[in-house]
């Protein structure tokens, strides 16, 4: 027993020391595996840092050509801004021209719808003068004034108005494009032409009453559209 009991002691050291040493063994290879881990992880972040770099160089490059497609616009619209300029030196006088060639060939013109024609040249005259408002609805304006113009000599239309030489006296007109204007009372016992080339009204037979009067009802949409016979100026 005397002998016994020191190796006892130095068997339960030597567990001792072995349990102190495996438990040392676990930690360092916690510390090990912990270090592997932070090692992946840095390389993880440090990847993904790079792919942000090159993100942002990719980026930095898409910017560089948008930038540079930016420089040639503002370039091509300064150009254009001067030539702007130019255009509007060169529109103003055409649209001008345009307005006194309307009221001119109104003055010319048979003398159908005269008022609504001329309130319409005044309109457009106002607007020209108008330092307000710009060029380009200027020649708005005077476009369409000529397009109104321009549909007239395309079509048929009736409306009332004034007798041409008897105050108070109500008229149906007849328009058939530009080549013919009528009258007819309402009687149906006055009928007259105009003719252009003297600038007067000439009269009709009252045996033409019956076709104006045809045409008036189809030209207010009163009667089927159909062939109709109205006085028209002779051939020159």
């Amino acid at each position: 027993m005397a002998v016994a009991m020191p190796a006892q002691a130095q068997l339960e050291q030597a567990l001792g020391i072995a349990k102190n040493s495996t438990a040392a063994s676990a930690a360092a290879q916690q510390r090990v595996e912990q270090a592997d881990d932070d090692a992946d992880s840095m390389s993880r972040d440090y990847r993904a840092i790079l792919q942000q770099i090159d993100n942002m160089k990719l980026f930095v490059d898409q910017q560089a050509i948008y930038l540079d497609g930016q420089e040639g616009d503002i370039e091509s619209l300064t150009e254009q801004l001067g030539s702007v300029e130019v255009v509007k030196r060169g529109m103003v006088p055409m649209i001008l021209r345009m307005a006194a060639e309307i009221e001119d060939s109104v003055k010319a013109d048979m003398p159908f719808r005269l008022q609504e024609r001329k309130d319409r040249i005044e309109r457009m005259k106002q607007v020209l003068a108008d330092p307000s408002v710009t060029p380009t609805e200027q020649y708005r304006q005077v476009l369409a004034a000529f397009k109104n113009e321009v549909a007239y000599g395309a079509s048929i239309g009736s409306y009332e108005g004034a007798h041409p030489t008897r105050p108070g006296v109500k008229v149906d007109y007849l328009m058939i494009g530009r080549l013919s204007l009528v009258y007819m009372t309402k009687d149906e016992a006055d009928l007259g032409s105009y003719d252009l080339a003297s600038k007067s009204w000439k009269s009709i037979d009252a045996k033409e009453a019956l076709g104006i009067r045809q045409a008036i009802r189809i030209a207010n949409e009163e009667a089927a559209p159909q062939i109709v016979f109205a006085p028209m100026p002779g051939a020159k």
